[in-house]
């Protein structure tokens, strides 16, 4: 029998399915094929309270039939079909309900804990693992299966040949039929082998792109001899791998380029106060390298640990999300690599406030009711509070004040001076203020705002991880950058609790 809302008690409920998931009337009919095995009546299928609950019910239990369900609408040439797919609308809704997960290219990669205890957003994502872990297997089914039916297909014909002494009509089509299916066999089989060969080239291409890696060339040891449902492991990974990688070049080539730059103002002489900036721009291309160096090997480790138990004849595995735990001894490894490194030359507060380099920043504000009058005092003329951010902080709830102003202190100064380099774009990710602390663009949650008789749009935030909306723990800093006489400033559209939006 279908779930009844009480049986999922604080988890995913039918009422939230058709938020996720709205089918329409007319879907349910165009696919009424596949929809009857949920196992209500057609007559029934327009009442939302029983085809949500059999849907959810079905969900539970089937992965196969939610695999099928997605080709359809997958499948399609038209995009606005292929966004009702399932897969789709979950993990749009669930960044909708977690702001974390923006920080994830796939969710599943995400902590589990982000998700919470029997929650939707829990009970949604282990609906779509299971759908994943359903393509996974079927995928490695497929290749057996379509040999199989290539010897079966080829042995009926050989058997038809020697049987039949002379081609009578009965004979021809007896024989016709069994080399149509012959055919169909072989050109399946030779698909899989050229999407096998691709996935192969695929990988090797990747790995090849890091030739100072042994765990790479660890992984090409191995390529040649994986089969199917081995290459479909390190597929799914390498195409998680692409992105890092590609950053990691480029944060190289940026890399390279500075330190050409920084040596030749060093051999011309140029001023201690350029040669000081270059430095610290040279230390955070250096960072961004590092860090996707990490993301990459991470990734390889995956490929290299799927592949060894290939070898061992263990089936490849998926590593499970990252535990919180392990998440926090990352943190304290950089903290410590943080502060093991020498310090760069002439912060951005330092410079813009007149004051000598290696002395310490100007005092924290202790209270909300401090925090205005800091902003101006410490960051006029570099960040300008609007109105709507005024008044939002004389009401604010969120308990940690020194870290908003920390995340204020790098906007009118790192982040200021970057976009009046030209590369503000490139500040995208971890803010040096907090642990999980993150800068990116607004997005859905972008809106505008009045200052100064300008209207603005704030289409950047600074955000802080964790699935909460709490204003008491949940932090967000809404901003945009404009330029003035002066160059530019930052200027705040609210903060710091989370603004409600056309998505929230």
């Amino acid at each position: 029998m279908p779930d009844s809302e009480n049986d999922v008690q604080g988890g995913l409920t039918w009422k939230i399915l058709k938020q996720v998931f709205p089918v329409a009337p007319s879907l349910r009919r165009e696919h009424w094929d596949l929809l009857a095995g949920t196992g209500i009546a057609e007559a029934q299928r327009n009442d939302d309270e029983l085809f949500y609950q059999a849907l959810l019910h079905k969900f539970r239990r089937d992965g196969e039939f939610l695999v099928d369900l997605d080709r359809r609408f997958l499948g399609s040439k038209k995009k606005k079909d292929r966004e009702k797919a399932f897969t789709y609308r979950a993990r749009r809704w669930l960044r909708q309900q977690i702001p974390g997960l923006s920080e994830y290219d796939d969710i599943l990669e995400a902590p589990a804990d982000l998700f919470g205890e029997a929650t939707a957003e829990r009970d949604l994502r282990d609906i779509v693992a299971d759908m994943r872990r359903v393509e996974r297997e079927a995928k490695a089914r497929q290749a057996p299966l379509a040999e199989e039916r290539w010897k079966s297909a080829g042995a009926e014909l050989r058997s038809l040949l020697d049987e039949l002494d002379r081609p009578t009509p009965d004979a021809v089509e007896r024989i016709e039929a069994a080399a149509e299916a012959l055919l169909e066999a072989g050109g399946e089989v030779r698909k899989q082998a050229a999407e096998l060969e691709r996935s192969r080239v695929d990988i090797r291409v990747l790995l090849e792109a890091l030739p100072d890696l042994s765990r790479a060339a660890e992984v090409l040891e191995r390529l040649e001899a994986l089969e199917a449902a081995q290459l479909a492991a390190l597929a799914e990974i390498a195409h998680e791998a692409r992105t890092p990688v590609d950053a990691l070049a480029e944060a190289e080539i940026g890399l390279a380029a500075k330190e050409r730059e920084f040596e030749r103002q060093r051999a011309d002489g140029a001023p201690w106060s350029a040669i000081a900036r270059q430095a610290e721009a040279l230390a955070e291309l250096e960072a961004e390298r590092n860090r996707q160096l990490a993301s990459v090997e991470t990734l390889l480790a995956r490929m290299a640990a799927a592949s060894a138990a290939v070898e061992a004849g263990e089936p490849p595995a998926r590593p499970g999300p990252e535990t919180g735990k392990r998440r926090k001894a990352r943190a304290a490894r950089r903290a410590e690599e943080k502060q093991d490194a020498p310090p760069a030359a002439g912060s951005a507060m330092e410079e813009d406030a007149g004051e000598p380099a290696g002395t310490a920043g100007p005092p924290l504000p202790a209270s909300w009711n401090e925090f205005a009058d800091w902003c101006e005092t410490q960051l006029g003329g570099r960040l300008a509070l609007s109105s709507r951010a005024f008044g939002s902080i004389k009401k604010a709830r969120y308990e940690d004040v020194e870290l908003a102003a920390q995340c204020l202190a790098w906007l009118g100064g790192d982040y200021r001076r970057a976009r009046l380099e030209g590369r503000g774009n490139s500040l995208q990710g971890p803010v040096p203020a907090g642990s999980g602390v993150r800068n990116d663009r607004s997005g859905g949650d972008s809106f505008e705002f009045d200052w100064q008789g300008k209207r603005l749009r704030a289409d950047w935030h600074i955000k802080n991880g964790g699935n909460t909306r709490d204003p008491a723990r949940c932090l967000r800093i809404y901003y945009c950058w404009h330029e003035d006489g002066d160059g530019g400033q930052v200027v705040v559209g609210d903060m710091p609790a989370h603004v409600r939006s056309r998505v929230t």
